[in-house]
């Protein structure tokens, strides 16, 4: 899995070095609100790729290279909360992160259904 996703985000921002490319789940709070005035906080989970060697100068670069990246975050995470931060955007699950990356960098069919098989998506 990690070989497909060193080699995909890789060949999209070719003028930086990436030497591994992992799908990092990370522990998130999640407001909930309980009528008017009241609000909870819930753990939930959000996804997002980890690039090596240089995670802030790949994603930086990844975002003047594809501008439409931030308003495909918002149509993949519409249902759900998607987190945009310096690096990759965070989505609440696995599929949506892989949905997204796919859209921005216009995946074919085929491309899509490898990343599903191999276990990313």
């Amino acid at each position: 899995m990690s070989k497909e996703l060193t080699f995909l985000l890789s060949r999209a921002v070719p003028d930086v070095c990436v030497w591994r490319v992992e799908v990092v789940k990370s522990l998130v709070p999640v407001r909930i609100f309980r009528g008017l005035k009241r609000m909870c906080f819930k753990t939930g989970v959000s996804y997002s790729f980890d690039v090596r060697p240089e995670p802030y100068l790949y994603w930086r670069r990844f975002k003047e290279i594809y501008p439409r990246w931030r308003r495909l975050a918002f149509k993949c995470g519409q249902r759900h909360s998607v987190v945009i931060c310096e690096l990759c955007p965070e989505f609440a699950s696995r599929s949506m992160l892989i949905e997204w990356l796919s859209d921005v960098l216009d995946l074919s069919q085929g491309e899509r259904n490898l990343l599903r098989l191999v276990g990313v998506g």
